[in-house]
């Protein structure tokens, strides 16, 4: 007989919970039969590439760092959580010609990807719709797998998309990825993390940025004015649209760090050649 402490069984239970999300994704009622999906398990050091990609881009977006620094204050805490990977290929039509995707047909489709797939913000494509249906099924049963088990998780597309980017799930134009914990309450919705990384104005902007129309007024004079504020009717901040040299100019240098240091995961540059 053992005594187990709580806590530290928790954690090691929290990768059983891991791979029973994965039968519940395998198992998902797909529409088509034909989604093909891939899994990882990735648990530890393992990690440390994908946080480590995604605290280069949060340099230059708030998104990415909070989630960067989530994994970062957990693995350096020795609680990090196993991450499932969900992936599929998008870009392989079905054969239903719907016209989903945009094409008239799933040749014209096909035929178009063969030379033309793209990256996108954090994909290949472009994709077909029905398989992109199926991911999200097969992602959602694996949350309600979670769920079950009373363990917190969250879909986060920014994991996924450096494990792509980073070679994870070989022949996959999308992968999603599913933190199983840690232990907690709500860590990857509360985001306790931002506490310490985020000033007031900072959190400010980044939720009148991620979500504007939740502090939009009626915008049926065709300026909607922005809930910026306590009695923001008395000296009203409107919504704009405009290009910002300025942020683009960040973003693509931002980008550019990221992938030198996605090439150095692949082998392509040396430490050296990073910076």
């Amino acid at each position: 007989m053992a005594i187990h402490d709580g806590y530290e069984a928790a954690l090691e239970h929290l990768l059983e919970v891991a791979k029973a999300c994965a039968i519940a994704a395998a198992r998902a009622p797909t529409t088509t039969g034909k989604l093909g999906l891939r899994m990882e398990i990735l648990t530890g050091d393992d990690l440390r590439p994908m946080i480590d990609v995604l605290e280069t881009l949060g340099e230059t977006s708030l998104f990415q760092r909070v989630d960067a620094t989530s994994y970062r204050k957990l693995i350096d805490a020795g609680v990090a959580p196993p991450v499932l990977l969900l992936g599929a290929d998008l870009t392989a039509a079905i054969g239903w010609e719907c016209g989903g995707c945009g094409f008239p047909t799933c040749g014209e489709f096909t035929k178009y990807v063969l030379k033309n797939k793209g990256v996108g913000a954090g994909a290949y494509g472009p994709t077909c719709m029905w398989k992109a249906l199926d991911l999200g099924i097969a992602a959602d049963q694996a949350c309600a797998c979670a769920a079950m088990h009373r363990v917190e998780a969250r879909i986060q597309f920014s994991m996924g998309a450096v494990s792509l980017f980073l070679g994870r799930l070989d022949g996959s134009s999308f992968i999603l990825g599913l933190p199983i914990g840690s232990t907690g309450s709500d860590i990857w919705f509360d985001r306790k993390h931002w506490q310490g990384e985020l000033d007031y104005a900072a959190l400010r902007r980044t939720v009148l940025a991620g979500a504007p129309n939740l502090a939009m007024a009626f915008s049926g004079g065709g300026k909607p004015i922005m809930k910026t504020k306590q009695r923001w009717w008395e000296s009203p901040e409107f919504l704009k649209i405009e290009q910002d040299d300025e942020v683009v100019a960040r973003a693509v240098e931002g980008q550019e760090a990221a992938y030198r240091k996605i090439m150095k995961y692949a082998g392509v540059l040396d430490e050296d050649e990073e910076t």
